[in-house]
C-alpha cells in the first residue's frame, strides 16, 4: 500500500460533495469492448478530465470500470442527458460492440460526478463477454436486475456466477473494513486469504478530481461462510471520499473499524464513516475491532447518536495478532 497519505474528506472539484437527490432519475449501464492503446489508467484519467466538465452541464453522474478488456459505464441523471451522452459514446473510437445491460428510472446511487476504477480478473475476455451478453438478453426481455446488482455481476461477480443470481445476491454478506491507522484492514485480508487458500481481488479507483488521490480497494470471497457466502472488502481511509464507496454502502451488512491506540484517530475515522452512512437508507452495523484498551465509551455514543448500531469485537490484550483479530471479528459477523 505504501506510505500513508493525508486523508481527504472531499475534493475541490465542482459538485463533488456527498449530498444526493432522493428524486427518481434515469439509470443506464452499458458495456463495450475497450479499444484503447497503451495504459488504461492514464486514458481513464483523461476521460475523467473531459467527462466531468461535460457531464456536469447535463446533471449526470457516471461510474466507469475497466475489466477484461471491456469498459462498463453506469450513468445516472435526466433521461435527455443520458441520451446525449450515449450518442457521444456511440461515436467514440475507444468503444466497440456497445451493449446496454440495464435501463430504468429509480433512486440514485452515484454521489460523485465521475468515478473510475480498474479491476483485475482471473476470467478470460470471452467469459466476461458471455456475462455481458447474458445480462443484455435479460434486459431486452424485461427481466433485468437493479443497477447495483448488474454492476457487481460484471465488475465484482460472486464466485462461480455467470450472471446475477438474485436469491444469493440478496443474502450474500458484504463487510467493509477500514483501518484507523496503518494498513491493518489490508493486512488482515491478505492473512486470511493465505489461511483460506483463496485469492484477493485487487481494484484501483481513480480520483474524481485532480486533487483526489487514487485509492485501492481489495476484496476476498469466502463462499462457505455465513448463510450464502461472505465478502470482505478492505477500503483505504481516503476511500470514504470516493463515490463508489458511497454507492455501495446500502449493501453492507457491517462496516468494521480496525481501531488504533490513538483515540483521536479512532474517533476521526468513525465520524467520517457515520457521516457517509447518513446519506443512505440502509445503514450497516458498525463493528469496532481491536484490543480492549483501545475501546472507549465515546465510540458507542458517537455511533448510537447517529442512529446506528455499535458492536465490539475485542481481542483482549493481543493487539495485532491476525488469528485473534479474525476470531473476534468472525464471531461477531456470524451473529449478524
Amino acid at each position: 500500500m505504501g506510505a500513508m497519505q493525508p486523508d481527504s474528506d472531499t475534493t475541490l472539484w465542482p459538485d463533488s460533495g456527498t449530498e444526493l437527490s432522493r428524486q427518481d432519475l434515469g439509470r443506464l449501464i452499458y458495456a463495450s469492448i475497450c479499444q484503447v492503446d497503451g495504459p488504461v489508467l492514464g486514458e481513464m484519467r483523461r476521460i475523467r478530465d473531459h467527462a466531468v466538465l461535460n457531464n456536469q452541464s447535463h446533471n449526470l453522474r457516471v461510474a466507469l470500470m475497466h475489466r477484461c478488456g471491456w469498459f462498463v459505464e453506469w450513468i445516472e441523471g435526466p433521461p435527455e442527458g443520458i441520451r446525449a451522452l450515449m450518442e457521444r459514446v456511440a461515436l467514440d473510437e475507444r468503444h466497440r460492440s456497445l451493449r446496454v445491460v440495464h435501463e430504468s428510472v429509480g433512486k440514485p446511487r452515484l454521489f460523485k460526478p465521475w468515478i473510475g476504477s480498474i479491476a483485475e480478473a482471473t476470467e478470460s475476455t470471452g467469459e466476461f463477454a458471455r456475462r455481458v451478453m447474458a445480462l443484455h438478453e435479460r434486459h431486452l426481455k424485461g427481466q433485468g436486475y437493479e443497477p447495483a446488482s448488474v454492476w457487481r455481476s460484471l465488475c465484482s461477480p460472486l464466485p462461480g456466477h455467470v450472471e446475477v443470481a438474485a436469491a444469493q445476491e440478496g443474502s450474500y454478506q458484504r463487510v467493509m473494513m477500514m483501518s484507523a491507522a496503518r494498513t491493518d484492514a489490508f493486512d488482515l485480508l491478505r492473512w486470511l486469504a493465505t489461511r483460506e487458500k483463496r485469492a484477493v481481488v485487487h481494484r484501483r479507483f481513480a480520483g474524481a478530481a485532480r486533487d483526489a488521490l487514487d485509492v485501492e480497494s481489495d476484496y476476498l470471497d469466502l463462499p462457505r461462510q455465513a448463510a450464502a457466502g461472505r465478502r470482505l472488502i478492505a477500503n483505504a481511509r481516503k476511500g470514504l471520499a470516493m463515490g463508489m464507496t458511497h454507492a455501495f454502502l446500502p449493501d453492507y451488512t457491517a462496516a468494521v473499524v480496525l481501531l488504533d491506540t490513538d483515540s483521536g484517530r479512532n474517533e476521526h475515522l468513525l465520524d467520517r464513516l457515520l457521516t457517509a452512512c447518513q446519506h443512505v437508507h440502509h445503514r450497516p452495523v458498525v463493528v469496532g475491532l481491536g484490543a480492549d484498551s483501545w475501546f472507549s465509551d465515546s465510540l458507542r455514543s458517537l455511533t448510537e447518536a447517529r442512529g446506528l448500531r455499535w458492536v465490539e469485537a475485542r481481542t483482549g490484550d493481543r493487539a495485532h495478532d491476525m488469528a485473534t483479530m479474525w476470531w473476534a471479528l468472525k464471531r461477531v459477523l456470524d451473529l449478524l
